[in-house]
């Protein structure tokens, strides 16, 4: 019970970490009138995705012993996600707000509740916007990725401790693969696809009426730490 549990939690804070890409505060996009000899920074590139209205995309995660895959709904703080584990559909819910998350089983009408600390998610890509310094980012090519034109960029950490390798788009200024590589040379993976930007339905973000849910709370704190 406890493995299942710590296994649910540890799959939510990484679909969360992917669920937060372009939403948040930060202006709008700028208008798109300036010269076409000014070379777009990228600072103003990856400002574009910290503002949107809402976003569904489906994702495919891969590590070394990994592969996950599901379909993401976002709308500022709140996040929704569904994805297949071990047969059983699993459907994490994300209240930013509140700092509260459900996994909900819809096949056996059941919840997990649980409270939720932002700083123990994995960084996502519209933090990067707000905390790296863009001076430490080589834009490394233009290209087109999955159909869509991006601009290829890479973030070295320091002393060689590891990289981030992002396909940004260029329209949206969020990215369709992000690569991380960790000191020891393991990576991971993530794509983004069918991205939609606009607005979501709040009732999107709701349990149905009648489930039955548990609060996991006390029980996560008396867990073990690793």
């Amino acid at each position: 019970m406890r493995k299942s549990i710590v296994w649910l939690v540890a799959f939510a804070f990484v679909v969360i970490g992917i669920g937060l890409v372009g939403c948040g505060g930060g202006k709008q996009e700028s208008s798109q009138t300036a010269s076409p000899a000014k070379q777009e920074s990228v600072t103003d590139l990856l400002s574009k995705g910290r503002n949107l209205p809402g976003l569904t995309y489906d994702y495919v995660m891969t590590a070394k012993d990994t592969k996950m895959n599901g379909k993401v709904w976002v709308a500022g703080k709140k996040i929704k996600s569904e994805m297949v584990m071990e047969n059983q559909k699993i459907i994490s819910i994300l209240d930013g707000d509140a700092n509260v998350l459900y996994s909900y089983m819809p096949e056996q009408n059941m919840a997990m509740k649980m409270a939720f600390d932002p700083s123990k998610v994995s960084k996502s890509p519209d933090q990067y916007s707000k905390e790296l310094d863009a001076a430490k980012i080589k834009v490394l090519e233009t290209t087109t990725y999955d159909g869509i034109r991006c601009k290829v960029l890479l973030m070295q950490e320091t002393e060689g401790k590891g990289q981030t390798k992002m396909w940004v788009r260029e329209d949206y200024g969020i990215p369709l693969r992000v690569e991380v590589t960790d000191p020891s040379g393991e990576s991971m993976v993530m794509e983004y696809k069918n991205i939609k930007i606009g607005a979501q339905s709040a009732d999107i973000f709701k349990l149905p009426a009648g489930v039955e849910v548990t609060d996991m709370s006390e029980m996560m704190k008396n867990l073990p730490k690793q």
